[in-house]
């Protein structure tokens, strides 16, 4: 009888699964733009940087820097709230920040943020408290530490606000813009030039001029404002309701109403008003402007506070806040949604509408909404202008969505030349190998006809802001 022999099944090993990295992400933020904070904000990114991408456990998901923005409120951070909608999106397992007054100086916005990160399963280290989002009574760590970060920006603002009160009280007056004159080592000193249009102004309006014909005739001789642009009639409802003209300063007419909000406010008698009398040299008498000022409040039926008319409405813009509807019908289209869509088709690319503006134009799109960007125009004081790129939507329409980095047109020119290897921008090299830019925050992404793409931060260039041209 033949012996069975016995089957026999080879075993293999288990190889261990290497475990997933982690995608770290940092955020920094300094709240004023100086050269002392700026090189710090750069350290921190520096920092951030090499140690998250020198951890082998860790994917590096990006430094987020927020600058010359308070901490005491979000909705002026944009790459805070880059961060946090990255993080919706479930690209960050793990943030990193310097301290808890980086990260918020509100206690309720960091306890919100925190949570809402902590139900995503997303870690948030604060490296200078060493205290982790996950932690065993990290939120009860993070309330206390965080009241007194709220309490630490509550005390800078109210020692700032004493200091300033204190110099009211001594009649000094803050340094400010002012048409007619200019800051001399802290004092008023006329400039002639402006003076006499001040003059002009006020005669014009006492001879029975409105500031829309006013307006009219300065802008029609060529005369700027004071950033050099053209006179409206808002500047000069401002210019003669202005005290200092007549050699007196009315102090503390506004001020902020908190640390968390930062909204000015007009004085109405919540705080006291200083006037400091014959504090630098008049442009007008005060007879003068006092008789303007009656003659604003006869003609628009405004009281005078404070030596001061009052400021009215518009007609066509009642106190109440509701406009009168319009008995005008409206026009109907006349155009089907086939002709709409034809029509909008032509204006999406650069293949099908060959009528350019700019040589970006129709080239640079937003990645959150698809649309391409704008071009808009800066005016300088010194008379100069620089072209910018903006996604309409997102800085006019729908303000409170993450929203791309407004660009300027001769950086992004340098950037594309650095990308493409040639030694200046040139618009036609750049459509024969790109196909478009697109932007999301401030990172952009440069697409190239061969199918691959190259995403860089986008570098600002500095520009020297002048009141007028240097003589």
């Amino acid at each position: 009888m033949a012996e069975n022999k016995p089957k026999i099944t080879k075993i293999e090993p288990k190889i261990p699964a290497l475990p997933k990295r982690k995608r770290v992400a940092a955020y920094a933020r300094v709240s004023m733009e100086t050269d002392r904070l700026m090189h710090s904000l750069s350290a921190q990114v520096s920092y951030y940087s090499d140690l998250i991408q020198k951890n082998p456990e860790w994917e590096y998901a990006g430094v987020y820097a927020d600058s010359a923005v308070s901490g005491t409120g979000i909705s002026n951070r944009q790459e805070f709230k880059r961060l946090i909608d990255d993080c919706d999106r479930g690209l960050i397992d793990i943030v990193l920040v310097k301290s808890i007054s980086r990260f918020a100086r509100n206690t309720v916005d960091l306890l919100r943020t925190v949570r809402h990160l902590k139900e995503l399963g997303i870690e948030v280290r604060f490296e200078k408290e060493h205290i982790s989002s996950f932690s065993d009574g990290g939120e009860l760590m993070l309330t206390l530490l965080a009241g007194f970060a709220q309490e630490e920006s509550r005390s800078i603002s109210e020692n700032c606000k004493w200091g300033i009160r204190k110099r009211y009280e001594n009649g000094q007056p803050r340094n400010c813009i002012c048409y007619g004159y200019q800051i001399v080592d802290g004092k008023f000193e006329i400039v002639p030039e402006e003076a006499e249009v001040i003059r002009q102004i006020f005669e014009w309006y006492l001879a029975g001029d409105s500031c829309y014909i006013i307006c009219r005739k300065l802008n029609e001789s060529g005369t700027k404002s004071y950033y050099g642009k053209k006179f409206t009639e808002t500047v000069l409802s401002y210019i003669l309701r202005q005290e200092k003209y007549t050699g007196n300063v009315l102090l503390q007419k506004y001020y902020t109403e908190s640390h968390v909000s930062h909204k000015e406010r007009k004085n109405h008698g919540e705080l006291p008003m200083y006037l400091v009398q014959e504090s630098h040299p008049a442009i007008i008498s005060q007879e003068t402007f006092d008789a303007v000022q009656q003659e604003i409040a006869r003609r628009y039926g405004v009281p005078i506070v404070n030596g001061v008319a009052a400021k009215d409405t518009y007609m066509h813009h009642p106190k109440d806040g509701k406009k009168p509807k319009s008995s005008y019908p409206r026009r109907k289209a006349f155009w089907s949604e086939e002709q709409r869509a034809e029509h909008a088709e032509v204006y999406k690319s650069r293949e099908t509408f060959k009528y350019f503006r700019h040589d970006l134009s129709l080239f640079i799109k937003c990645e959150a909404c698809g649309q391409n960007l704008t071009a808009k125009t800066k005016y300088y004081a010194d008379g100069t202008t620089e072209l910018w790129w903006e996604c309409f939507k997102h800085h006019r329409v729908s303000l409170d969505t993450a929203r791309p980095k407004t660009i300027q047109d001769e950086a992004l020119k340098k950037q594309i030349a650095a990308v493409l290897d040639i030694p200046e921008f040139d618009v036609e090299i750049m459509e024969q190998k790109l196909t478009h830019i697109s932007i999301l925050g401030d990172m952009l992404t440069f697409h190239f006809r061969d199918g691959h793409s190259v995403t860089q931060q986008y570098i600002p260039s500095k520009r020297k802001y002048r009141r007028k041209e240097e003589k």
